[in-house]
């Protein structure tokens, strides 16, 4: 049986057809913060709100809070107005060293509409969303599609998106994240809503997370999203989806990702609700503390291929109702550390590797990670060096 692996649609440049330069601004510069407020502006906000497009604000080492930084009242601490953009917002010495803490105070940033930015080398800790916009406790994002690589979402809250809410027609590309120990209603990590543009989350870790209701690391509602090579483990969920949940979700794709030790009522590892459109490829579900493996409804469509199920409490096969595209197996993916290691490199005669798999190089390599240990299983890793052997 052949596999149909979903890919993008070829898109040729205009300047492969007649000669065209790129545009650049008028001029540029570099903004620099630091905690101190003596740089070129005294906080983060007021950069943001002096930088044209092309420049670039840099961040300096330091914890910059909710109170030192002053807020935008319910908006958040950091807040894009509509249209504000066309620049690179940069903490300087990535997230380790670049925190951005609410200290429960309200939201850490707020992007209004329409903005084109890139984000990337900061930690979003310890935001809450207030009552009045009650989604995305360290980011909310509407009508726009911002890049944000390299970033630590940890200890927010919601009532929707603990981590991260994205809605409206937009498409943010979430690269190289880690959405760690958040908390929602629905969605503890991130949560997409309302879109038929899809998101991109592509080699992120989504790790214990709670959500009261749907999607413990991600939910998904009327929205498209492309999930590739990223780690969704730890979470839970009150009611399905330990891992992620879909509900009305346009067609969407999860593709050579790792889900393991989540759990839920109701498909522990992932739950496709009615109306939504979700196929599952090269990825490894394993491990679930219940709900089972994977679980859907009625008058939703769950496409399965190349995947291992192993060890899910709650059964490893695949619901009634859903597609088998093929080349699914019920074998140990022989993970490098034992359970609660978060370590899930794979062991080099990992059944998720192409030679080592029972259909050969059909599937390619399963699963978020590469070969990490031989057949004696590695110690507890840190995230630095999860993330290192991630990429």
């Amino acid at each position: 049986m052949r596999i149909a692996i979903r890919t993008a649609a070829l898109i040729i440049p205009a300047c492969l057809i007649s000669p065209c330069l790129p545009a650049a601004p008028a001029h540029s510069r570099a903004w620099h913060v630091n905690a101190s407020g003596t740089g070129d502006a005294p906080t983060i906000q007021a950069a943001v709100d002096s930088a044209g497009p092309g420049d670039e604000i840099v961040v300096a080492p330091g914890i910059y809070t909710w109170t030192q930084q002053g807020h935008t009242g319910e908006y958040g601490m950091i807040f894009f107005d509509r249209g504000v953009g066309g620049f690179t917002l940069r903490g300087e010495s990535g997230p380790g060293a670049t925190i951005l803490d609410a200290e429960h105070q309200g939201r850490v940033m707020f992007v209004m509409a329409y903005n084109d930015l890139v984000i990337e080398g900061f930690t979003f800790r310890n935001g809450r969303a207030p009552l009045d916009y009650d989604s995305g406790g360290a980011l909310i994002g509407h009508l726009s599609g911002p890049a944000i690589r390299n970033c630590v979402f940890t200890g927010n809250t919601a009532q929707n998106g603990g981590g991260l809410w994205y809605g409206g027609v937009s498409a943010p590309l979430i690269e190289d994240c880690a959405f760690i120990d958040n908390h929602a209603v629905n969605g503890g990590g991130i949560c997409l809503v309302n879109s038929s543009t899809a998101a991109r989350i592509a080699r992120c870790l989504v790790a214990g997370n709670t959500a009261a209701d749907r999607g413990g690391g991600i939910f998904v509602y009327h929205y498209a999203a492309e999930i590739e090579d990223c780690t969704i483990a730890e979470n839970e969920a009150g009611a399905a989806g330990g891992g992620l949940c879909a509900q009305l979700a346009y067609p969407s794709g999860i593709d050579r990702c790792t889900i393991a030790e989540n759990e839920a009522p109701a498909g522990g590892g992932i739950f496709c609700m009615y109306g939504s459109d979700l196929s599952v490829l090269r990825s490894v579900i394993a491990r679930t503390g219940r709900g089972g493996a994977l679980g859907m409804e009625d008058g939703g469509a769950l496409e399965v291929g190349c995947c291992l199920l192993y060890e899910n409490s709650g059964g490893d096969s695949l619901p009634a109702g859903a597609l088998d595209a093929g080349y699914n197996h019920v074998l140990d993916p022989q993970f490098c550390g034992i359970r609660g290691s978060r370590n899930w490199t794979v062991q080099e005669d990992s059944p998720c590797l192409p030679f080592n798999h029972p259909e050969g190089l059909s599937c390619q390599r399963i699963g978020a990670w590469p070969a990490g240990c031989g057949p004696v299983g590695a110690g507890r890793a840190t995230w630095g060096s999860t993330k290192k052997r991630h990429r």
